[in-house]
């Protein structure tokens, strides 16, 4: 028996708007109206800051104010910061909720139609790799994640069709160290490739949301084109003005967790790479009791402010009592509410762990070259 959803194609969007709408229709789909799938292409070029991920240690926010790129946080939405330039990539969301299985299930249902997908535009030889990426011979194409966003479950992605200013990004990028632990590519100009580059031609918006659209149908889900509502489109605009703010861009950065520790704790910053890339700031008091501490990285979680209460939890934590350390995190991270696509891109407790632990590490180095 066929399913039939919603299809909204927004066509070209600006990032503002991308995540407004994103929002909007969660929130339709959480009020009952069924399932929901969408599809775009970016319509502004912006660098794009993962909800967990500090800002300071995967930008230079002051080059990008310079050169006049424009930075979005993206609201809940996990993942790490990526670079999109007008025009280079298409994205597509599917809106579900939450009663209809786990997101494990959810991106083994949507992963084969994606791969149906890729294949009708030329891209057969492209595979679901890592923890979320579509990869050409190691080369990242574009990536599909599930995450439970709060009103519903999301299963999306992007796909790159044109080759965006590298250079660009890497006037701005700063690239946390283990960020291509688990790539064959390390460099970045080789490691992104195009639909082009692959297929042999050139590859539109138009073309995916074609190929998406047969694969949907093929796969059981017929579409009915709703364009999105004057009611949507005003809720879209309320959600801009608050996503736009500085303060949102920053709200976990490690430059301003520096400015706000006590002024005789050490600081100290570490990442680990797992499934996905983990980032802790601890800051600590002579005796060697943590004061302050800040958990960030490239990871889908739900609900949002899971990372955050992790942070809280390792408040008042000795950082010789390393078994102590980990029950505050799993107090919180393994809490019944906490949800993740495990199976394809989880953190643990003991990702969350290993990078507090370099934290720890890098806080006691500052130690004895300032002693």
């Amino acid at each position: 028996m066929s399913e039939r959803w919603r299809y909204v194609d927004a066509g070209a969007v600006g990032p503002l708007q991308a995540m407004s709408q994103n929002g909007v229709l969660g929130g339709q789909v959480k009020a009952g109206a069924g399932p929901i799938v969408m599809t775009a292409v970016w319509g502004q070029t912006h660098l794009n800051v993962g909800w967990f991920d500090d800002v300071d240690a995967t930008l230079d926010l002051d080059a990008c104010r310079r050169l006049g790129v424009e930075v979005i946080r993206r609201p809940v939405y996990g993942g790490g910061t990526a670079f999109y330039e007008e025009g280079c990539a298409v994205m597509w969301g599917f809106f579900l909720p939450k009663d209809g299985g786990t997101l494990d299930e959810k991106l083994a249902r949507f992963a084969p139609i994606l791969l149906s997908t890729l294949e009708r535009l030329g891209l057969g030889e492209v595979a679901l790799e890592g923890s979320s990426d579509f990869r050409w011979n190691g080369r990242k194409l574009g990536a599909l994640t599930a995450q439970d966003v709060g009103a519903c479950h999301s299963v999306g992605g992007f796909l790159n069709i044109a080759r965006p200013d590298l250079d660009l990004y890497l006037e701005v990028v700063r690239v946390p160290d283990e960020k291509f632990k688990d790539k064959v590519v390390k460099d970045m100009r080789e490691y992104v490739c195009t639909a082009e580059e692959v297929a042999g031609h050139a590859v539109s918006y138009d073309d995916f949301r074609d190929a998406l659209l047969a694969s949907l149908g093929k796969a059981g889900i017929e579409v009915d084109p709703k364009p999105l509502t004057a009611e949507e489109k005003k809720g879209i605009d309320d959600v801009n003005a608050f996503l736009g703010s500085d303060d949102f861009v920053r709200r976990t950065s490690s430059e301003r967790f520096t400015a706000a520790a006590p002024a005789d704790a050490r600081v100290g910053f570490g990442n680990h790479k797992g499934r996905k890339l983990c980032r802790a700031g601890v800051a600590i008091d002579e005796g060697g009791t943590i004061v302050a501490a800040m958990m960030a990285g490239d990871m889908h979680v739900s609900p949002s402010d899971t990372i955050d209460k992790v942070g809280e939890a390792l408040v008042g934590a000795s950082v010789d009592d390393r078994d102590d350390v980990r029950r505050r995190i799993a107090s919180v991270f393994e809490a019944p509410e906490v949800d993740q696509a495990g199976d394809a891109m989880g953190v643990t407790t003991d990702d969350l762990l290993a990078a507090v632990d370099k934290a720890i590490a890098q806080a006691a180095d500052d130690t004895k070259e300032n002693a």
